[in-house]
């Protein structure tokens, strides 16, 4: 397995799209409206509801060295919807860190945000580290009662990773997507992303009210080819979500998180 992972670099990097709904429905988070994770996806998107502290971890292919971990913190204000984020990745051989400081507000039907990201990545030993700012941002907006449109730059700076002997690019992508209300008891999410280093990729997925309360969750992604399921259970202050991701080569991930609403 350890072979099959260093054969195939591009796609055991960290993991992009952070929260266990997400990666559920396959990272399609272009319009995915009310995302608690949104600071880690589309910021026009942030949840207004309520200030919310969320805790996340992935175990990518079952190995701890490569483990996502993540936490948010957002606050909901009179001028608009403030988040702070932290990501990292690996261990003290390879590791990728990220903070992110967003902002989101909204006009009229149109909602829109911006994220401000300090990347490190470090690779241990004498093969050096090095930092990057980059700038996401994002739109989103209500067209029927029913639907939603997103769309989300990422990098829009086109920054990189600068050591004193090399050069590392940052992920760098565009998405559109889409959200629709099925019933009342499901909800249709389908992105069409485009990363500048790799083909298009298509993902979708599908969650279900199964109870009140809780809620299932399937999603598919192309490029990789990936398969995702998931449930969720919530009350007023607090939600836990699961997830299960199946990379076509590398094996299952499986991840979770904690939401608490303050």
């Amino acid at each position: 397995m350890l072979f099959i992972i260093c054969a195939i670099p591009a796609y055991v990097s960290a993991q992009t799209t952070m929260g266990a709904r997400e990666i559920s429905l396959g990272q399609a988070t272009s319009a995915l409206k009310e995302s608690n994770w949104a600071i880690f996806g589309n910021p026009a998107l942030l949840s207004s509801s309520s200030s919310t502290v969320g805790f996340y971890g992935l175990r990518n292919y079952g190995f701890a060295e490569i483990t996502d971990m993540a936490a948010f913190g957002s606050l909901p204000t009179s001028v608009g919807i403030g988040a702070l984020g932290f990501h990292r990745y690996g261990d003290n051989l390879f590791s990728e860190t990220r903070i992110k400081l967003g902002y989101k507000n909204e006009w009229e039907l149109l909602h829109f945000g911006v994220t401000l990201n300090y990347n490190h990545i470090s690779f241990g030993g004498v093969y050096g580290s090095g930092g990057a700012i980059s700038m996401d941002v994002g739109l989103a907006s209500q067209i029927t009662e029913q639907l939603w449109i997103g769309a989300k730059a990422t990098n829009l700076n086109r920054s990189s990773y600068e050591f004193s002997t090399d050069e590392e690019d940052l992920a760098t992508d565009l998405s559109i997507g889409f959200s629709y209300n099925l019933e009342e008891q499901a909800l249709l999410v389908v992105d069409v992303v485009k990363d500048v280093r790799f083909p298009v990729s298509y993902r979708g997925g599908l969650e279900v009210t199964i109870v009140e309360g809780f809620l299932g969750r399937a999603g598919i992604t192309t490029e990789p080819l990936t398969y995702s399921f998931g449930f969720g259970y919530g009350k007023d202050f607090w939600e836990i979500n699961v997830a299960v991701q199946q990379h076509y080569a590398l094996g299952l991930s499986p991840g979770f998180d904690i939401l608490i609403n303050l």
